[in-house]
């Protein structure tokens, strides 16, 4: 009886969830640096081409776990397809309050004298 696979399988499962967590985290650290500056004119980027790259993280992990379900390695198959399902919320739910944190900051831009079209905030 082979007592090494449970355990592989539960490292496994544990160590692509953490990369898939700090990918995430990434992604979000870069967009949110957009918005650090000492000018009171400065805005950041818009969302979308950030959670456009983070939409990748659930498709790596939906992957990971059809590989896993092929391979039968149920334990690393079923975290996959719960972060899976849990990324893809996590990456649905940030657009609006992304776009939120956008347009007040081209709003507090725009308060300092900016000199903001009456549009609304430019697509960058």
């Amino acid at each position: 009886m082979n007592t090494e696979s449970p355990r592989t399988g539960k490292g496994v499962a544990v160590a692509l969830a953490v990369i898939e967590l700090a990918a995430l985290v990434l992604i979000w650290l870069s967009w949110a640096g957009t918005y650090w500056s000492w000018d009171p004119q400065h805005y950041g980027d818009r969302p979308g081409p950030y959670l456009k790259w983070a939409a990748f993280v659930p498709a790596a992990a939906l992957a990971f776990a059809v590989v896993a379900g092929i391979r039968r390695v149920r334990v690393v198959a079923v975290s996959q397809a719960v972060m899976a399902l849990a990324l893809c919320g996590i990456v649905l739910g940030a657009k609006a309050p992304g776009e939120r944190v956008y347009e007040s900051s081209y709003q507090s831009a725009c308060h300092a004298g900016l000199g903001c079209e009456t549009g609304g905030p430019p697509a960058r």
